[in-house]
C-alpha cells in the first residue's frame, strides 16, 4: 500500500531530524572512550616537559670500616635525564675529620687529620612516580686520601647508591641516600665505606 505523499514527507523529515542527535551521541561516546588515553598522554607530556638536568647538594656522615670512624661529609652531584626512568650522574664528595694513630705500650695515640674525597660518574634507575621516587644506581671513579703523617694517594672506587626522592614541585625535591663505597687501599684490598646523606635537588 502506498503512503500518501504528505505522510511520506513527514516521515522523511522526522528521520532527518533524528540523525544529528544519534550522530552527536555517538561522538560523545567516542570522546568518553578516548579520554583515559588522552589523560595518559597529557601526564607523560607533562613529565617530559620537566628540565633534563638537576643539581643536588647533600650533607651527612661517612662511616669507614678501616678507620672505625664517622666523618662529616658533603656531596655535590649533577644528573642528566637519559630516559624517563634513567639518569646519568656526575658527582664529587668530601669528608674530613680526625683519626687515631696506632700506638703501643703506655704511649697515648696521637690524633691525625684525615681527608677523603671522590670524583665519580654513574647511572641511576628511578621509579618515576608522582611524589615519592625510589632509586638505585652504580658509580665509578677515583678516591683521594690524605692523612697527616702519611703520603697522599689516589685509587679507584666503586659505589652503589640507593635512595628516595620526595618531589616538592617541578623543580625542587628532597633527597635521602645511602651510598655503599668500595675504595681501593694503597696496599691492595678494599676499604668499605657508607655515605649517609640528605639534601636538596634543584632542576635547571
Amino acid at each position: 500500500m502506498k503512503l500518501p505523499r504528505p505522510t511520506l514527507a513527514l516521515a522523511t523529515m522526522a528521520a532527518l531530524s533524528i540523525l544529528p542527535t544519534l550522530a552527536g551521541a555517538q561522538r560523545r561516546d567516542d570522546r568518553r572512550e578516548e579520554r583515559p588515553a588522552r589523560s595518559l598522554r597529557i601526564s607523560l607530556e607533562r613529565y617530559d616537559r620537566r628540565p633534563d638536568r638537576e643539581i643536588s647538594m647533600s650533607v651527612g656522615a661517612l662511616r669507614s670500616d678501616d678507620d672505625d670512624l664517622q666523618l662529616p661529609m658533603a656531596a655535590l652531584r649533577t644528573d642528566w635525564r637519559v630516559r624517563r626512568w634513567l639518569r646519568s650522574e656526575l658527582g664529587v664528595s668530601y669528608a674530613i675529620g680526625n683519626t687515631e694513630a696506632q700506638a703501643g705500650g703506655l704511649v697515648s695515640a696521637a690524633a691525625r687529620s684525615l681527608q677523603l674525597g671522590t670524583a665519580t660518574v654513574g647511572l641511576r634507575a628511578e621509579w618515576p612516580m608522582q611524589v615519592v621516587r625510589p632509586y638505585v644506581g652504580i658509580a665509578t671513579g677515583v678516591a683521594f686520601r690524605r692523612e697527616e703523617g702519611a703520603a697522599d694517594y689516589v685509587r679507584t672506587t666503586t659505589a652503589f647508591p640507593a635512595g628516595l626522592r620526595l618531589v616538592l614541585g617541578d623543580r625542587v625535591s628532597l633527597r635521602g641516600e645511602a651510598r655503599f663505597r668500595f675504595d681501593q687501599r694503597r696496599t691492595g684490598g678494599q676499604n668499605v665505606l657508607v655515605e649517609q646523606t640528605g639534601g636538596l635537588s634543584v632542576a635547571f
